[in-house]
């Protein structure tokens, strides 16, 4: 369905700098235009509808959310680990990159890609021949993703140049890094400007476009980030991190579905729930590879399920790279009532033949990421490599949680509102009992651990722990511990079975460092960019 991008699935023309992107009712049949003059272009509505495409598009290249940004650079944690042991160096995915690694500067270069073209966007869309209210909405848009993509780059890179126009000449190539704290104070005002901007109806049933709510629960994250480590903003910043959290609340559009499973299996199978709206914003991605329509997603390959028919006519093959911790194991097995254990972790494989095999009782950190599972995609031709599944950008359980947090951080104690919000997460996986009667600090570490049993395999595990201070800590004690435990596989498996290796997790709990909370600049930066130094953890 991806309905929001129905509006826009006429749009044909030829694309310079990207592939056409295109599904039956996506956005992305919009083809983004990723480079046009802006003396000959935007001079209507539909221009500028495939202008914003080219916008979003970043989102769904491999470089981002389809496999480099959300996996190998977000999903190694406490939580989840890679089960390969071979060619790590220059990884980031066991922690040995480097300034000069591919990965380090393949992200940073999409989403200053991205943020190009919304600059070029933003200052040339008011001259196009439509109305004034679309005009507001489509920059709106546009600003919120401008702002989105420096979140993500300082989240992830710490200090970084902050580009707010296009650039006219050679001269501005070179610009001086932003303050972590100041470059976030930014973004935050400038998503806080987008709110009225951006629609608040015609998009409420679909997770694909720019909404208020999205805009408001987005800066929830990005006001806890300020809130924490390393800029240490406090109080002031948790409760606008509340203040937006409980806006999302307020406005009703949006709920837990009863179903564990439904939002993931929509993901897979190119549907919305437009009753519950529990996926509030998804990269999207479509197509399978026959023809020129698809775009750049390995979710569901290198992370989900593992499945090892690499037959274009059976359920799908999967490398299945990310497995979960023992310390995950735990904490979703620690009250039997809770349903998420085995979405999370998913408790069977299936071989060559797309026959069902059961983990056995001791098998644990085996078994893989349950959430992305190639067996619900609906396509009759599977390719082997790539896939048409979502993923998960921020999502209705996600905005509870930090309302929760918040609300503790900003009483030093858990509020009324912040039980209500973490119970009705909590009731949604099947657990009965309600948290009530708890002090700061145990709310605090309850909360994280709530965290971790609902948004694992996410990408917001690792900024968690960076934005709390405690990612080192975790990475060389806890998860070292976990894997010291008798209870962890000690052996690869065979070949026939998943080929996996276990013991990758150990080396990255004893290599991570203060530096791998953060990426570094990368050297190709570095070498153009003449007014641009190595962040401090990485000099």
């Amino acid at each position: 369905m991806k309905t929001i991008h129905n509006i826009l699935k006429k749009a044909c023309i030829a694309v310079v700098g990207l592939a056409a992107l295109s599904s039956c009712d996506d956005f992305l049949t919009t083809n983004p235009y990723d480079f046009a003059a802006p003396e000959t272009f935007y001079s209507n509505e539909m221009e500028c509808k495939m202008a914003l495409a080219g916008i979003y598009s970043t989102l769904s290249t491999q470089n981002i959310y389809g496999n480099f940004y959300s996996c190998e650079v977000s999903n190694i944690d406490d939580l989840s680990y890679y089960v390969r042991t071979s060619n790590t160096a220059g990884n980031a995915w066991s922690n040995e990159h480097t300034p000069s690694s591919n990965v380090v500067w393949v992200v940073w270069q999409d989403l200053y890609s991205g943020i190009k073209n919304a600059n070029t966007f933003i200052e040339s869309v008011d001259k196009a021949n439509m109305s004034d209210e679309l005009k507001i909405r489509m920059k709106g848009e546009a600003k919120f993703m401008r702002a989105y993509y420096h979140f993500l780059l300082a989240q992830a890179y710490y200090d970084i140049p902050l580009r707010k126009e296009s650039l006219t000449n050679i001269n501005q190539t070179s610009i001086e890094a932003t303050p972590h704290a100041e470059a976030i104070d930014w973004i935050i005002a400038e998503m806080e400007d987008c709110i009225d901007m951006v629609d608040d109806k015609i998009y409420d049933k679909s997770p694909s476009h720019v909404k208020r709510t999205i805009v408001q629960g987005v800066l929830a994250r990005v006001c806890l980030w300020r809130a924490g480590y390393p800029s240490n903003g406090g109080k002031p910043y948790y409760a606008k991190a509340a203040q937006y959290a409980k806006a999302v609340v307020d406005s009703k559009k949006h709920d837990l579905n009863p179903d564990l499973y439904v939002m993931w299996r929509n993901m897979a199978q190119d549907k919305y729930d437009t009753q519950y709206n529990e996926s509030m914003w998804e990269a999207e991605f479509i197509g399978d590879r026959q023809g020129n329509n698809y775009t750049e997603s390995r979710i569901g390959n290198v992370i989900g399920n593992s499945q090892r028919n690499g037959s274009t006519d059976g359920a799908g093959y999967t490398y299945a790279f990310y497995a979960g911790t023992l310390l995950l194991w735990d904490l979703l097995s620690d009250n039997p009532e809770d349903n998420r254990r085995d979405l999370a972790l998913a408790p069977y494989w299936l071989d060559t033949k797309d026959a069902v095999k059961n983990w056995s009782a001791t098998e644990l950190v085996q078994r893989r990421c349950g959430k992305y599972r190639r067996e619900w995609e609906l396509g009759d031709y599977k390719n082997k490599n790539w896939t048409p599944e979502n993923y998960p950008i921020i999502r209705y359980a996600d905005v509870l949680l930090m309302l929760a947090e918040a609300e503790n951080e900003i009483n030093d104690a858990p509020t009324a509102l912040a039980y209500q919000s973490v119970n009705k997460v909590r009731q949604r996986a099947g657990i009965t009992t309600d948290v009530e009667n708890m002090s700061y600090a145990d709310f605090q570490q309850f909360i994280r651990d709530e965290r971790a049993r609902e948004l694992c395999f996410e990408s917001l595990r690792k900024y968690d722990l960076v934005r709390w201070g405690i990612y080192v800590e975790r990475m060389n004690k806890d998860l070292y511990a976990a894997t010291q435990d008798s209870r962890w596989a000690k052996k690869a498996e065979t070949t026939d079975k998943t080929g996996g290796q276990y013991t990758n997790a150990a080396a990255v709990a004893n290599r991570t460092t203060d530096q791998h909370q953060f990426l570094p600049i990368p050297t190709k930066e570095l070498g153009v960019n003449t007014k641009i130094e190595q962040n401090k953890y990485w000099k």
